[in-house]
């Protein structure tokens, strides 16, 4: 019965320690509009690795799009 609790009990509260640090991370530096987008990398659809530096001086439009069958 206690093994039952447990198993049930200590998922739940990584969930919710999840959704915490999430919502802290993201409020804590918000980006306002007009204002110039941090520096970042990411990986592209063909695995290439993309800069925003490697863009500065063009227009850019940045759209994220989850990968079919992926979370997100």
């Amino acid at each position: 019965m206690k093994t039952t609790t447990l198993f049930i009990f200590i998922p739940i509260l990584i969930i919710i320690a999840f959704f915490l640090l999430g919502w802290t991370t993201n409020l804590s530096n918000p980006i306002k509009i007009g204002q110039k987008a941090p520096s970042f990398e990411l990986y592209n659809q063909d695995g290439e690795l993309i800069s925003l530096d490697g863009y500065s001086g063009k227009k850019l439009v940045i759209y994220f799009f989850p990968r079919t069958f992926t979370p997100g």
